[in-house]
């Protein structure tokens, strides 16, 4: 009988045992008999299949694999669509959905940072919906286009005010690393390079170095960290050493630029420049305080000099792709993006050292004058037209 005991003790500790050591994922996705369902790990750049199951008719499905050392991330993937989840004290999770739902409509039990992750794909989702809506209304209506614009953008920022507070709520869980790098349209939302994104990154980067300093996603949030600081810092310098760095332009020809529009098209300074038109060659960004003003002044120096020979080639280096394209809608210009950014080449080939910055082209497509603020513009194109 003790012998007994002692071989039943020794079989429930080695169940216990491999149970911690490993995590279920299961649950049922009605209405897919016969689909494919794949478990995926996410810790390599390329995502890893680790199982899968082909659904019954209940659509009940179970996985099981091993606890990662530090949170790790891993996904469901049914055709084309996705649910994210994240394995860290988790032990047991249960998803519950349905065609077509699955990745945007589910219940998910057994994880609080799965929950989390939830929430922010389907505000992700909503967000997407609005952005596209927005974007096509603003095509067809015209005379409301800046109160859309204002829509989307306070659209937003609401999304982002909504995924900072779950960031700060628990800077070392799984969804916040999970936040910070989500895309909408493939942008980020959260650009390292900006300094109040950064701030919000570094908080993760700082929590995920003192509980998991030795993970793999501890380096790469320290790395992409320290990289966006010292970004912004070398930016803070060359503005505040603007005045001793500026050259001031002699006339040459102008080097040539191609850069897409808001439609994809790509647009080149040389169909415009040295063609007989006076060109305003402007560099921005649209999420800065001064722009709107900015852009304002500009559109009634173009409404009242476009007719005689004047345009505008607008660079907008923004970090946000989304943003440029709603701001940019609108402008009767030629607006394009350079998704280098703060690393622009073409910025720094015309030693743009703050923003906006401008030059003047004459007719012949030769820089006369470099710009930094729309006040002496006006001079110019009446001396030049």
């Amino acid at each position: 009988m003790k012998k007994w005991i002692f071989c039943a003790s020794l079989v429930l500790a080695c169940i216990s045992c491999n149970n911690h050591n490993t995590f279920t994922v299961g649950g049922t996705v009605s209405g897919a008999k016969g689909k494919v369902l794949y478990l995926e790990n996410l810790a390599a750049e390329k995502p890893a299949i680790l199982d899968s199951v082909i659904l019954k008719s209940d659509g009940n499905f179970s996985f099981k694999g091993k606890r990662p050392q530090y949170p790790e991330f891993y996904r469901l993937r049914l055709d084309n669509a996705y649910i994210h989840l994240a394995v860290d004290s988790t032990e047991n999770i249960n998803i519950k959905t349905s065609l077509p739902d699955f990745g945007f409509n589910y219940e998910v039990t057994g994880s609080d940072e799965c929950e989390k992750m939830r929430i922010v794909s389907q505000e992700s989702v909503k967000l997407r919906t609005r952005i596209n809506e927005v974007t096509e209304a603003m095509k067809s209506d015209k005379a409301n286009v800046d109160s859309l614009r204002a829509l989307a953008l306070a659209d937003i920022d609401a999304y982002k005010k909504r995924m900072i507070d779950i960031v700060l709520e628990n800077p070392r869980a799984a969804a916040a690393y999970y936040i910070i790098f989500q895309r909408i349209n493939n942008e980020v939302v959260f650009d390292v390079y900006d300094p109040s994104d950064c701030r919000i990154i570094a908080a993760v980067a700082t929590a995920f170095d003192s509980f998991y300093p030795d993970a793999p996603r501890t380096r790469q949030l320290h790395d992409i960290t320290i990289s966006g600081l010292q970004a912004i810092k070398k930016n803070k310098e060359s503005r505040q050493n603007v005045n001793d760095n500026i050259r001031e332009v002699e006339t040459a020809s102008f080097i040539d630029i191609a850069l897409n529009d808001i439609y994809g098209h790509e647009r080149r300074l040389s169909s415009i420049a040295g063609k007989g038109k006076v060109v305003l060659l402007d560099f921005t960004a649209y999420k800065t305080e001064y722009s709107p003003a900015y852009n304002i002044r500009l559109a009634e120096l173009y409404r009242k000099y476009a007719s005689r020979g004047f345009e505008i080639y607008q660079i907008s280096l923004d970090a946000e792709e989304n943003f440029w394209k709603v701001s940019a809608d609108n402008l009767p210009w030629i607006c394009v993006w350079d998704p280098a950014s703060v690393y622009s080449s073409i910025a720094n080939t015309y030693n743009v050292k703050e923003l906006p910055t401008s030059y003047l082209l004459d007719r012949d497509g030769e820089l006369v004058k470099r710009l930094s603020s729309p006040r002496e513009l006006e001079s110019l194109l009446e001396k030049y037209l």
